[in-house]
Parts: structure tokens; sequence; C-alpha cells
């Protein structure tokens, strides 16, 4: 499985890649944009298919146009990633869950092994059995149901086996990733190149990841990657808008169907539920940042659940399916915002749902205007389809041409070139990068996570110490290459060895004075020692 042994990395994207090297025979690069490709098309044929419960063809086919075209969807397309694969087996596992439920029971038994290989491919994408739990919660299965999904979930876990056996073989625990988890489950801070805290990060530039153009002036490759750096652009406001109309107007539809009914909705016990919910929704905003996201998403889906027990008798159409949507979307807020360690790319599991509330505006728009107005038995809805499908194809093509040529990972490349061409090193050098993936992927080596706390002022020495010392995982680190550092430091115990434009490579001093590798001699640990004796207590000491 390559890299896919590292705890870190989800195995599922690693596997299906080295069956490109092995069948097809294709280029690393060839086979990470192949995947990317195919899982996008993937998952934007799966969320037609969502739509398709609710929609016509012509409002779920703009809206799946919709999610296809969101700027920070359409960036990784041609970056790769794991995150793509993930969401889109995800919208596979809702659909097909969805499926189970409306039309044969039978199909648990291909959403579960999907679900469990979502997991595997990105072990965010896991959050989303909290709300098919509640969609089978709300829906009140029946005991056969509630077997077959049993059944379906056991045959998920069978089918990943092989890749927990793998983990328990290579790393002695079938579940290295449930350490990923905890820093989010128990609100711990965490030191990542990536730790923001903040928890409105994603909310402020969801305008960024909707529909953006690059700067004209002053762009690199990194606004392509990380669009919170772009402008937003005039629709991206609009879809925002409509996406709150969506929301809204499943409350608002909701409300409609009541005022309808002969029945009673304030009775004693509904004001009751109604005041726990404000309760329990208060709770959820005042303590969002100080629990687990598990406690949190579990209040805010038990918020959900009273809505529906209070909508309970008024059978209003497609409320479970909305609650479901609306859960979906709520849930990977929460487990994102909360989620110490943040990036651009992480929020592309919430876009799917965005999307929905979009395409939920324009299905009440849509049926509001068609009423209305239709001009020689052409319906206004139909053209309005047609523009908003030819400007959002339009947009995509405008961005592409907008993408900087000058691309920081061209550097990254040219410095593995030298790299490789000029440094003694084999699998089990130990190499240091903050930029590790990047340096893996050139080098064909494992490279390992090194990120410099810049904001402090003993760093120079604090990073260093921990990578030139062994531990239970390697030895003592060869090599340093600092990617994204603007200023490039002296640090203690490297020596830097070459530079190119923003890439520094830094060597292990020892090893590059007596031309020796340091793993397990003497004179080096005394050199360490020495090296860092001012900055250690006893218990530092290398032994």
């Amino acid at each position: 499985m390559g890299w896919g042994d590292v705890a870190s990395i989800s195995p599922v994207v690693p596997y299906i890649l080295s069956l490109f090297f092995r069948i097809i025979n294709s280029t690393p690069q060839e086979a990470i944009f192949n995947l990317s490709v195919l899982m996008y098309i993937v998952g934007t044929v799966s969320l037609y298919l969502i739509f398709r419960f609710k929609f016509n063809h012509m409002i779920s086919y703009v809206g799946s146009i919709i999610y296809a075209t969101f700027t920070l969807l359409y960036s990784w397309v041609a970056i790769g990633g794991n995150d793509i694969t993930g969401v889109s087996l995800t919208l596979l596992t809702i659909y097909l869950i969805l499926l189970a439920h409306e039309k044969n029971n039978k199909y648990y038994y291909i959403a579960m092994p999907i679900a469990a290989f979502a997991f595997l491919s990105r072990y965010t994408a896991g959050v989303m059995i909290f709300a098919i739990i509640f969609y089978l919660l709300i829906n009140k299965i029946s005991k056969n149901e509630f077997k077959t999904f049993i059944k379906g979930s056991v045959l998920g876990v069978l089918c990943v086996s092989p890749f927990l056996y793998h983990f328990y073989r290579i790393l002695s625990t079938p579940f290295p990733f449930l350490g990923q988890f905890s820093g989010t489950v128990n609100n711990t801070k965490v030191l990542d190149a990536g730790y923001l805290p903040d928890t409105m990060y994603y909310i402020k530039h969801i305008p960024n990841y909707i529909t953006s153009y690059i700067p004209h002036t002053g762009a690199t490759f990194e606004n392509v990657v990380n669009p919170m750096g772009n402008i937003p652009s005039v629709i991206s406001y609009v879809f925002i808008i409509l996406c709150i109309i969506g929301i809204f107007l499943i409350f608002y539809n909701s409300y409609k169907y009541v005022i309808k009914s002969n029945r009673r909705l304030l009775t004693g016990n509904n004001q009751i539920n109604i005041i726990i919910a404000l309760i329990l929704t208060i709770i959820c905003l005042i303590s969002i940042n100080s629990v687990s996201y598990i406690i949190t998403t579990i209040l805010t889906l038990s918020v959900l659940y009273i809505i529906k027990h209070i909508l309970e008798d008024y059978d209003i159409w497609y409320l479970n399916y909305d609650l479901l949507m609306l859960s979906l979307l709520l849930v990977y807020i929460i487990f994102q915002s909360i989620l110490s360690t943040k990036n651009d790319r992480y929020f592309i599991t919430v876009l799917p749902f965005i999307a929905y509330f979009i395409t939920n505006a324009l299905y009440y728009i849509y049926n509001f205007i068609d009423f209305k107005i239709e001009i020689k038995n052409i319906k206004i809805s139909t053209i309005i389809s047609i523009v908003i499908v030819l400007f959002l194809l339009g947009n995509s093509l405008c961005y592409n041409n907008n993408i900087p040529e000058e691309n920081h990972f061209n550097n990254i490349q040219q410095a593995c070139k030298w790299f490789d061409d000029n440094c003694e090193f084999d699998n089990t050098t130990v190499i240091y990068s903050d930029n590790w993936p990047a340096v893996s992927w050139y080098l064909n080596v494992y490279c390992r996570r090194g990120v410099p706390d810049v904001t402090m002022e003993n760093t120079t020495w604090t990073f260093t110490k921990n990578i030139l010392k062994s531990n239970d995982e390697h030895e003592p680190a060869s090599f340093y290459i600092d990617t994204n550092n603007e200023n490039k430091m002296d640090y203690v115990g490297l020596s830097k060895i070459k530079s190119i434009n923003d890439v520094q490579i830094y060597q292990n001093t020892y090893e590059k004075e007596y031309n020796i590798r340091s793993r397990g001699l003497l004179e080096y640990k005394d050199y360490y020692n020495m090296l860092f004796k001012e900055h250690m207590n006893e218990s530092d000491y290398y032994d």
C-alpha cells in the first residue's frame, strides 16, 4: 500500500493508485489525476441522483452543476489528494442509504461497504454515520430493515478487514486512525502547520470557496490550492443568499402544513419540547468551542429530532429528506469548525449540502415562476437553467485561464531533482519537510512531517532538538527540506547545502562534516548532548 501504511494517511486512495501502477502501468501524475477526475464525476452523478429523490431532472442537473463548479472543489480536481474521493464515496453512500430505505433494504449491503471504503479514503468521511443514524431514527425503521442495516454494516467491516489487518501487522493496532480524532474528541489544541482554533474560519471564507477569482496581481499557485485569498464573485453571494433561503423554506413549508391542518401545534407536550430544543440550541452555541464535537453534534441532532417529533403528525412532504440534508450540513460544519487544524480543502465535505439548499431554493423559485409565467409552452425555469449552466461552465473556463503559471511546486520539484542527483539517500534515510507530501511524491521515498513553529523565538533549536535525536519511530534526521517559511533560518545542528528559489535544503551538520550516518554512533550522541547542552534537562539527554 505504499505510504498508505502510514497511520496519518487513509489507505484506500494509495491502494487504488497502486492498482493504476500495476495494471495500467501509468505514471504517478497520470494515476492521481485520473483517479481525481473519476471520483469527481462519481460524486457529481451521485449528488444528482440524491437530488432526484425530491427534484425533477432539470433542477437536479442544475444543482449538480452548481456543486461541480464550486471553486474549491473544481480546483482540487487538478491537484489530487484524497478529499474528492472521500466526499464522492460519501455521496454515493447517502444515495444508496436513501435507496435502501425508500426502495429495497438490500441496498444496505452495498451502501455500508462503500461507507467503510469512504471512511478509509478520508477519515473525516466517517462523520456521516451520525446523520445516517439520525435519518434511520426519524424514519422509525422496522426491525427487518434494522437487521439488514446491521448485516450491511458487518459486511462493510469485512470488506475493509484486509486494511485493518495490514494496519495491525505493520503498526500493531487495527485502528491507528483513532488517535487522529482524540484532539477533536477532547477538544485539545494541536501544534500543526494548519493550526487555526478560530471556529468561524470556514464560515468567513465560504464566499471564496463557492465562486471566486484569482487576483491578477501577486497571485501564486497557492491561490488555487487555498482559495481563501481569492476575490469572491457576485454570484457567490447570490448562492449564499439562496442557500439561506433554501434552509428557511424547509421550516416555512412546514409552517404552511401546520396552518392548513386542524391539529393544534402548541400542545402541552410540544411546548415542553420547544423549550428543550431552545435550551439545547443555546447550549450548543455557548459550548461549541469548549467541548467535544461529538457532544455538540449529538445536541444538534437532538434539536432536529425534537423538531421532527413536533411535526410528526402533519405528514409534511420530504421533511425527513430535508432533515437528512440539514443534518449532514450541520454535522460536517461542526466537525470541521471545531477541528483545531484547518485547511481550505477540508471544507470540500460541506459543499454538496450547501449545493442542496441552493437547489432547494431554486426548486421553490422555479415552481413560483412557472406557475405565474409561461411563454409559448416554454417554461421560464428551463431558460433560467440553461443560462445558469452556461454561465457556470464559462466561469470555470475563465478560472482555468487565470491559473498562475508560476508554481511553487515546480520549485519543490526542482529541489528534489537536485537532491536526487547530488545526495546519497535510500528508503532508510530520515528526511523531514514542512511539505512532506510533495517531497515524498517527487523523491519517491517516505518523507516525515516537520513543521517548525516560526512563532516561537527559540524555534531554531527546539525543532532540530527533536528531529536530530532518535526515538521509537526513527533514527536522527539526515535532511530537512524547507519549502514554506519565508525567512530561511539557521537551525542549530543543520547546515544549508542548497537553495532553489524559495526551497532550502539542510543536512545534519554532523553527517555532513564526517560524511557518515549518525545511526547508532556513540560519538554522535556525545555531539548531540554538547550541541543542545544549554537547552536540555537531564531527562532530555541522548543516552
